[in-house]
């Protein structure tokens, strides 16, 4: 499974303010075998790809969405994601852990949720990022995503193929997908998507998923997170500032 890049070393956190030490992240921990996630996705897997998910694990209808940003824009507190669409972990994760995150935080309005992507496992990652891009452009990118991850095959086995990417756009409420094709298509969204792992590493990132939360104007700090309850501590963290 890909949870770090391949040669990389392991993402040093950010300096916090004292008193605030909760630090987290799920890449590593996945890595290191610490993570109950990794537990559920290996037994559940058995070594193999899990078979699709039928319907949607999270109920995202009536939460606004603003290009890559879900929830509300007035937030203090912003989660940043980074993510490959061909990661098993980051397809555990949000299958596993984003419900929690968008129940309790990010429909509430009180955590935004910002999508950014790092396909550095093959050029598939990069298709589908120009398409889970291009769904943004409709407001409905966390949607597409997370349909995305449900359909997830084998890494640089050719799953994302466009008759997968047109019959999952198909069954998404509102999304047009013959505007979804040609926007994917656009130089505008290439450059974009062909651009993201170098920023991606630009910020630190080395693996997947990787998050990062910004306060206010502050810089976005690195966090670590292997559960449900160390992201709630992470988040709650980051609102009692």
């Amino acid at each position: 499974m890909a949870a770090m890049k391949p040669g990389s070393r392991k993402p040093v956190s950010s300096d916090r303010p004292r008193g605030r030490t909760v630090v987290f992240a799920f890449a590593a921990a996945v890595f290191a075998a610490a993570a109950l996630i990794l537990v559920a996705l290996v037994l559940r897997s058995d070594g193999d790809t899990p078979a699709p998910t039928p319907s949607p694990g999270v109920e995202l209808t009536g939460i606004p969405q603003d290009d890559r940003v879900l929830g509300n824009a007035a937030a203090k507190v912003i989660l940043i994601e980074y993510a490959d669409p061909q990661c098993p972990a980051c397809r555990s994760y949000a299958e596993d852990l984003f419900p929690t995150v968008v129940g309790e935080y990010v429909r509430p309005g009180t955590v935004a949720n910002e999508f950014r992507g790092f396909p550095f496992i093959g050029p598939d990652s990069v298709k589908a990022l120009r398409f889970i891009f291009a769904a943004g452009l409709q407001d409905k990118l966390w949607q597409f995503q997370e349909a995305l991850y449900r359909n997830q095959g084998g890494e640089n086995d050719g799953w994302v193929t466009d008759d997968l990417l047109r019959e999952v756009a198909s069954e998404i409420s509102g999304l047009d997908v013959d505007k979804l094709f040609s926007d994917a298509e656009s130089e505008s969204i290439k450059q974009e998507a062909d651009a993201a792992s170098g920023e991606a590493e630009a910020a630190g990132v080395q693996g997947t998923p990787s998050f990062f939360v910004k306060i206010g104007d502050a810089e976005p700090y690195f966090i670590q997170v292997a559960s449900a309850d160390q992201m709630r501590a992470a988040l709650d963290d980051a609102l009692s500032e």
